[in-house]
């Protein structure tokens, strides 16, 4: 698991550091910064898992750092001030750390980070028994087949399923359970017992009562209580 620590102080840094790679042998620090700028070009480009993020920098907070980005890591915010709590909470981090740094606490935090890292990857990424990248379904003019990257979610209707790609909907003449068991569970996963979405078009989990996907093209699915569960341990971060 990669690590960005964000901290204008550099003992501050310091200190995340010796804890960090002293406990923590499958961990790597790879970016260490405390300029907003900076640090987002960094995170962007590189990538990591997870973002020790102090909230006040000197030329702005860590929640400008967030707004800067364009993927969404794991965040742990490490400061000295209890008043962003709420804020941090909305910013959907993984946890809160107060200053002075508890090492207990940030190794508790950055493990449970590792797991959600794992159960993700587990289920992003494609096994070697995963099923073909593309979808079939049969017309009065005979077979024809979609590309798995250009469907955005299947919507279950009765005996029939609408196959939602990006500009377009196709009608096919089978229930969702049969559509779900062809597809490969690598890619899609199902959210509601009308609605199958592809993963890598999830912009947003909201963990509302029931709960709302939101996807890059503006659409939104429900999510089923029994489903609330493995798709907060995906999205919700």
């Amino acid at each position: 698991m990669t690590i960005a620590i964000i901290d204008d102080e550099p003992l501050n840094q310091l200190v995340l550091k010796k804890i960090i790679t002293s406990k923590c042998s499958d961990k790597e620090i790879i970016i260490e910064d405390g300029r907003i700028e900076s640090s987002i070009e960094k995170i962007n480009k590189l990538k990591p898992d997870v973002v020790l993020l102090d909230i006040e920098l000197k030329n702005g907070t860590g929640f400008d750092v967030i707004a800067g980005l364009n993927y969404k890591p794991q965040i742990i915010f490490t400061t000295a001030y209890e008043k962003y709590a709420i804020q941090a909470i909305k910013a959907n981090a993984s946890d809160y750390i107060l200053k002075p740094i508890n090492e207990e606490e940030l190794l508790s935090a950055l493990e449970a980070c590792s797991q959600k890292t794992i159960a993700t990857e587990n289920l992003i990424s494609p096994s070697k028994e995963s099923k073909a990248s593309y979808f079939t379904y049969s017309t009065n003019e005979g077979k024809k087949t979609i590309d798995a990257d250009e469907i955005l979610y299947f919507e279950g209707s009765g005996a029939y399923v609408f196959c939602v790609i990006k500009n377009d909907k196709v009608l096919i003449s089978k229930n969702i359970g049969e559509i779900e068991k062809i597809l490969d569970a690598s890619i899609f996963i199902r959210c509601h017992q009308s609605f199958i979405v592809n993963i890598k078009y999830v912009a947003k989990f909201d963990q509302k009562r029931t709960g709302v996907l939101y996807l890059i093209s503006g659409h939104q699915l429900p999510v089923s209580q029994r489903k609330m569960k493995i798709i907060a341990e995906i999205f919700a971060k």
